[in-house]
C-alpha cells in the first residue's frame, strides 16, 4: 500500500469513529439498570453501553465505511474506482425472465423438494446468455464497488456485512448475473462480480456458514470473505496492513 494510500485509509477510520462516538448519548448506570435489567446478569455497565452502541456503529459501518475504506484501498492499484455505479443495457425479455426464474428458485428452501437449484454460476449465466428470444428490456444495475480497469476486465462488487438475510442475498445475486448479462451483450467476456463480504466472523472460509449465503451464491465463483476481498482490490496483504492501521488508531 502506498504511503499516501495508507495516510487515506487512516483518515476514513479516524473520521468514521469520531463521527460515531459524537453520535453516543451517555446513559448513567441507573438509566442502563431500568432499560437493560437482564444484561446485567451477564454484562457490567460497560458492556450494555457497549451492546446499546453496537447497532448504530455497525449500521453506519455498512453504510459509510466499507465504501470509504473499499474506494481508497482500490485507488493505490486502479484508475477507474467508482461509488454507487450505473451500468444499463438491452437484454432481450427471456433472458431477464430465466434470471428471475433461477433467483426465485434458489431463495426456496431445498428441504423436500425434488431436484432443488443449487448455485452454479457458471451454469446459470451459460443458460441466460443463450436464451435470445424476446423483445429488447432495458436492465439496470448499480454496483456498490465497480472498477473498470480492473485486471483481466471490469469488476462488480456487491458490498455486505457477512450474514446477509435472504433477501439482500437474493437481490445480490440478481445485480451480479444482470451485470454479466449486460457486459456479455457488450461483448466484454472478462467482467467479473462478486458478492464481497467486509469481515469473516468465522475467521477461516472453510469455517464460513451462513446459510443465506450458501443458499443463494456459489461460494467458490461469486463470493470473497473477508481478507479476500481487501487482497482483491487491494493487492497481496492489504488484509494485514488494514489491521495494523486499526492497532495504530485503536492499540487496546
Amino acid at each position: 500500500m502506498k504511503t499516501a494510500t495508507r495516510a487515506q485509509v487512516k483518515r476514513v477510520m479516524e473520521e468514521c469513529v469520531a463521527e460515531q462516538t459524537s453520535k453516543i448519548a451517555p446513559w448513567t448506570n441507573r438509566d442502563l439498570r431500568q432499560a437493560y435489567p437482564f444484561h446485567r446478569l451477564f454484562f457490567t455497565n460497560e458492556g450494555v453501553a457497549t451492546a446499546r452502541a453496537e447497532r448504530s456503529i455497525v449500521t453506519s459501518m455498512g453504510a459509510s465505511l466499507y465504501p470509504r475504506l473499499a474506494m481508497a484501498v482500490a485507488r493505490d492499484m486502479f484508475e477507474d474506482v467508482r461509488l454507487e455505479h450505473r451500468i444499463d443495457g438491452d437484454v432481450n425479455t427471456n433472458a431477464c425472465n430465466l434470471l428471475d426464474q433461477i433467483v426465485t428458485e434458489l431463495r426456496a428452501p431445498r428441504r423436500g423438494r425434488q431436484n432443488p437449484r443449487t448455485p452454479n454460476r457458471n451454469a446459470e449465466l451459460n443458460d441466460i446468455v443463450v436464451t435470445r428470444d424476446g423483445d429488447p428490456r432495458r436492465l439496470a444495475v448499480t454496483a456498490d464497488l465497480y472498477i473498470g480497469d480492473f485486471t483481466g476486465g471490469p469488476l462488480f462488487v456487491e458490498l455486505k456485512t457477512p450474514l446477509p438475510n435472504l433477501d439482500i442475498a437474493a437481490e445480490s445475486k440478481r445485480k451480479m448475473l444482470s451485470f454479466l448479462i449486460i457486459m456479455n451483450r457488450r461483448g466484454v467476456a472478462d467482467a467479473k462480480a462478486f458478492l464481497g463480504l467486509t469481515y469473516n466472523p468465522f475467521v477461516t472460509r472453510a469455517k464460513y456458514n451462513h446459510s443465506f449465503t450458501s443458499r443463494i451464491m456459489d461460494m467458490e465463483n461469486e463470493v470473497l470473505i473477508g481478507s479476500e476481498l481487501w487482497n482483491c482490490i487491494g493487492g497481496p496483504g492489504t488484509f494485514d496492513e488494514l489491521l495494523d492501521i486499526i492497532a495504530e488508531i485503536n492499540p487496546a
